[in-house]
């Protein structure tokens, strides 16, 4: 895909400013990463703190997710119909890891929106159904 400033591909991030690591389990890409107790890897807020938000799973088809820690211009996956504002800040949803609108059930991030909401496809190439945002946390969530 080349360069689009309304479209974005999951897995990827927009620019070289970024903290990447990995961990054993599989979360899509584009949505929270939290390290629950025992050390797996989950998306719901009871489950710990967030690390950061997924890149998806391993190319290298190791079982291990990507994650983003630090970051700029990041891929997540919205809510619905949701559709976030540049400048504002990002909240998630507590239950599916997705940027959801500031409020009950969602966890507000230190990171703040870059765009509106865009299309986006899958590593797989089908199309994102609710679309996607990049945010900006260049010093960690």
């Amino acid at each position: 895909m080349s360069h689009s400033s309304t479209s974005v591909r999951m897995g990827t991030t927009q620019s070289t400013f970024k903290v990447v690591d990995n961990m054993a389990g599989a979360i899509e890409a584009g949505l929270i990463v939290r390290l629950k107790s025992d050390g797996t890897i989950s998306v719901a807020a009871a489950d710990g703190l967030p690390l950061g938000i997924s890149l998806g799973i391993s190319l290298s088809n190791t079982s291990r997710t990507a994650i983003v820690r630090k970051g700029v211009r990041v891929p997540v996956l919205l809510t619905g119909a949701f559709t976030p504002t540049k400048g504002a800040q990002v909240s998630i949803s507590d239950t599916t890891g997705k940027a959801i609108t500031a409020g009950g059930g969602a966890t507000a991030l230190n990171a703040v929106y870059e765009t509106s909401k865009l299309v986006a496809l899958k590593e797989d190439g089908t199309t994102v159904t609710d679309g996607v945002a990049l945010i900006n946390f260049p010093g960690g969530l």
